[in-house]
C-alpha cells in the first residue's frame, strides 16, 4: 500500500479540524453466552470509539467521522475501522486511502488488510487485524484518504486524514454469563440471576490464563417491556468459584441485565436476558431446599400458585430452578401431594409430572391437569432433584477438560412449599328496580352456587344454604366501595335485602369462599334520577 507508514500531515492551504470522542453502543460479543428457554441472550456492551477531521480544499469541505469499538486481545482478532464521510458537495468517492493502527508498543499493526474499501457511498472501512499476544493498553488510528468531490465548484481531490484521530483499548477478555432461574414465572414472583465470570490474562509464561474474577462486582438492571425506563436493581460479589447470584421479584416482562465495568487490564462486559412472566390472581407459594453433601452446598426454589377448579380442566404449572452453582442433572421428581382425599382419590391425589428442562437446566417447570373430581385443600409440593454443582469455573481448567470440577448434591424434600386447591363457586345480584325516579327503597335479591361432587365421578354447581354473603355499596365516582352488611341464603340458596337509595351506584354481593370453595361476587348498578 503507498505511503502505508503515513504522513498524516495536511498542505497549509488545507483547515483542519480534529475531534474525538467515546461512546456507549452494542458491539463485540465477548465470553461465552448462555441461551434459556424462553429468553435469549444479546452481545455484550464494548465501548465505541470515535474521532472525527475536518479539511477544507478545493472549495468543498469534508468531515470524516472514524469509529472503532474496544477490544479483547482474543478472538476474533479482525479490527474493522469504519470511516464515514460528511461533505458539501452532491458526490463523494474512494481514490484511494488506508489506515495506521499503532499499538500500546509504539509498533503498527501489519497484518490484515489496512487499505481503505469503500462499502457504501460515504462509508469507508478498513480491517487490520491484531496478533496473537496483543499488548493491552491503548492503541491509536491514523488515516490518510484521497476523495473525489463533485458539486457546484466542480470536480477536486480532496485529501483528508490525521495522525492519532481516535483512540481505542485493547484488553483482556472478560467472559461473563448469565441465566435466570425461571423461565415464564408468576408475576410477584422471586427468581434468581445467576451466572459466571472469569478472566483471560497472561501468566509469567505470557500464556493466556483463564481465571475466576473472584471479588469482582456484578451490577444487574431491568428493563420493561413499553414505556418504563429501566431501573438498577442491585449487584453482587463473584466468589471464589466464579459464580454470583442475585435474587429480585419478576415484576413483569421485559429484559435483564447483567454488567461488569471492568477494570485497567480487563474489558467491560454485559450481558441480557429476556424474562417472560405470567399475570394471574391467585396467591403465590414458593420455597427453597439446600442440602451440603461432598463438601458442596446445592440449593433451589419451587414456585407454585393456588388453583381453582371448574368443570373444564385445566392447567396447573410448578416452576423450579437451581439458586446455586450447577444444573439439575436428574430429576426424580417434583411432585404435589394432597393431604384431604374425597371421591375417586379417596387417599388424597398424588401427581408426579413429567418434567421440563429450559434451555441451559437451570431451571424447568412441571404441568398436571386439574379438574373439579380434584380433591380440593391444601397440597404440598416436594422435590427430589439432582443438581450438578460447580467447585471451579470452567475457564479454570480450559484447554486440558473445560470442567467445573462437578459434584453431584442429591436434594430430596416432600415439603418445599404448597398450593391450595379450591372448587369454584358463583354469585348473583339483581335489584327490583334499575332506575329509581327518585329517592327511595331498593330490594336486592341473589344466591350462591358452589361446585361439588354430586357422586364419585361427577361435580355440578349446587344452591348453598345458609351460607353468608356480603353487601357492599359502591357510591357512582372516586370513593371507594362501603360494607354495608352480611346475609345469609336459605335453605333453597337464596338471600334477599332492602335498602334506602339516594344516590347512583352499584351494589356488590361477595361470597368470601371457605376453605373448599372460592370466593366470586357480582355487582348490579341503580340509577337513581
Amino acid at each position: 500500500m503507498p505511503g502505508i507508514s503515513g504522513d498524516f500531515s495536511l498542505p497549509s492551504c488545507e483547515a483542519t479540524t480534529v475531534m474525538s470522542q467515546v461512546r456507549r453502543a452494542l458491539g463485540a460479543t465477548l465470553g461465552t453466552m448462555l441461551l434459556i428457554t424462553g429468553a435469549g441472550v444479546i452481545p455484550a456492551e464494548a465501548d465505541v470509539r470515535e474521532g472525527t477531521v475536518t479539511v477544507t480544499s478545493g472549495g468543498y469541505e469534508v468531515t470524516a467521522r472514524v469509529v472503532v469499538e474496544d477490544r479483547s486481545t482474543t478472538t476474533p482478532y479482525e479490527l474493522p475501522v469504519d470511516i464515514y464521510l460528511e461533505h458539501d458537495g452532491t458526490a463523494i468517492s474512494l481514490d484511494q486511502g488506508w489506515v495506521v493502527v499503532t499499538d500500546s508498543a509504539g509498533r503498527d499493526l501489519r497484518a490484515g488488510d489496512s487499505g481503505l474499501t469503500e462499502i457504501a457511498d460515504g462509508h469507508l472501512r478498513a480491517v487490520p487485524r491484531l496478533q496473537n499476544y496483543a499488548p493491552i493498553g491503548d492503541y491509536t488510528v491514523s488515516f490518510t484518504a484521497f476523495v473525489d468531490v463533485d458539486g457546484p465548484s466542480g470536480p477536486a481531490s480532496v485529501r483528508i486524514g490525521a495522525a492519532d484521530v481516535v483512540t481505542f483499548q485493547v484488553l483482556y477478555r472478560s467472559d461473563l454469563e448469565m441465566t435466570v432461574r425461571s423461565a415464564n414465572m408468576p408475576v410477584g414472583a422471586v427468581t434468581t440471576l445467576a451466572g459466571s465470570l472469569g478472566w483471560l490474562v497472561r501468566d509469567s509464561t505470557d500464556e493466556y490464563a483463564p481465571v475466576a474474577a473472584t471479588g469482582a462486582v456484578v451490577d444487574f438492571a431491568f428493563d420493561p417491556d413499553g414505556a418504563a425506563t429501566r431501573r438498577t436493581l442491585g449487584s453482587a460479589k463473584v466468589d471464589q468459584t466464579g459464580f454470583y447470584s442475585f435474587s429480585t421479584r419478576v415484576a413483569g416482562p421485559g429484559k435483564w441485565y447483567a454488567s461488569y465495568a471492568g477494570n485497567e487490564t480487563q474489558l467491560a462486559a454485559t450481558v441480557r436476558v429476556t424474562q417472560t412472566a405470567r399475570p394471574h390472581d391467585l396467591a403465590i407459594h414458593q420455597g427453597t431446599a439446600e442440602r451440603t453433601q461432598n463438601g458442596v452446598t446445592a440449593g433451589i426454589r419451587v414456585t407454585s400458585t393456588d388453583v381453582v377448579t371448574t368443570l373444564e380442566p385445566q392447567t396447573v404449572r410448578v416452576d423450579f430452578g437451581v439458586t446455586t452453582f450447577g444444573t439439575i442433572l436428574s430429576v426424580y421428581g417434583v411432585h404435589l401431594d394432597g393431604r384431604r382425599g374425597e371421591g375417586i382419590y379417596p387417599n388424597g391425589r398424588h401427581l408426579w409430572p413429567r418434567h421440563k428442562f429450559s434451555g441451559d437446566g437451570t431451571a424447568g417447570y412441571i404441568t398436571t391437569r386439574m379438574d373439579a373430581l380434584t380433591p380440593p385443600g391444601v397440597y404440598d409440593v416436594g422435590a427430589d432433584v439432582t443438581v450438578n454443582s460447580c467447585t471451579k469455573w470452567w475457564g479454570e481448567a480450559y484447554p486440558t477438560s473445560g470442567s467445573c470440577g462437578s459434584k453431584n448434591v442429591r436434594i430430596n424434600d416432600d415439603t418445599v412449599t404448597t398450593l391450595t386447591v379450591k372448587r369454584a363457586s358463583t354469585t348473583t345480584i339483581s335489584a327490583s328496580s334499575k332506575v329509581l325516579a327518585k329517592p327511595g327503597w331498593v330490594t336486592l335479591k341473589g344466591s350462591v352456587r358452589k361446585l361439588q361432587l354430586v357422586s364419585k365421578r361427577e361435580a355440578a354447581y349446587r344452591l348453598a344454604p345458609k351460607t353468608s354473603v356480603k353487601l357492599y355499596w359502591d357510591p357512582a365516582g372516586s370513593a371507594p366501595a362501603r360494607y354495608k352488611k352480611t346475609v345469609s341464603t336459605n335453605a333453597k340458596g337464596a338471600w334477599t335485602a332492602k335498602f334506602p337509595m339516594s344516590a347512583s351506584g352499584r351494589w356488590i354481593a361477595e361470597f368470601p369462599g371457605t376453605s373448599l370453595n372460592a370466593p366470586s361476587s357480582r355487582t348490579v348498578s341503580v340509577t337513581v334520577r
